[in-house]
């Protein structure tokens, strides 16, 4: 099951002329997501799940004052995006699945920062146990 979060963030970016903006963090955990996906050839061809948590750093000045749906990233945008992302093409990487959303979310207006986590539960090698997963960070 997917989790959110909305936090403050004391974390400021620096914009130009020194001019701090408050940002307010948007977490989004455990999107799950069925894609084609891997470097063998029956992976992409069956397809996996993963798992994949979304952290958003948006501009919050105007967030908090508004209380408007419109003036944020919406939590729903943020799955929508990870699904449309993951399912557009083949990805051999989960790095380079990570690097195209975390650039998709930049995109928008109100982010400032993206850190995606891309967790991969099932690795086909019989001998491993557990999971892997990368995290990419990008800031505009």
């Amino acid at each position: 099951m997917s989790s959110i979060e909305l936090k403050e963030s004391t974390n400021h970016i620096e914009k130009p002329l020194n001019k701090k903006v408050k940002c307010t963090a948007i977490n989004v955990h455990n999107i799950p997501c069925y894609c084609s996906i891997g470097i063998h050839s029956e992976e992409k061809k069956l397809g996996q799940k993963l798992f994949i948590d979304v952290h958003v750093d948006v501009a919050s000045d105007k967030l908090t004052n508004s209380d408007d749906i419109n003036d944020t990233f919406s939590y729903v945008d943020i799955y929508k995006t990870v699904q449309r992302i993951a399912q557009s093409k083949p990805h051999s990487l989960i790095e380079t699945l990570a690097e195209d959303l975390a650039l998709s979310f930049l995109q928008h207006s109100f982010v400032l920062k993206a850190r995606v986590i891309v967790r991969k539960p099932h690795i086909p090698f019989p001998e491993f146990q557990g999971d892997v997963s990368v995290e990419v960070e990008r800031t505009k």
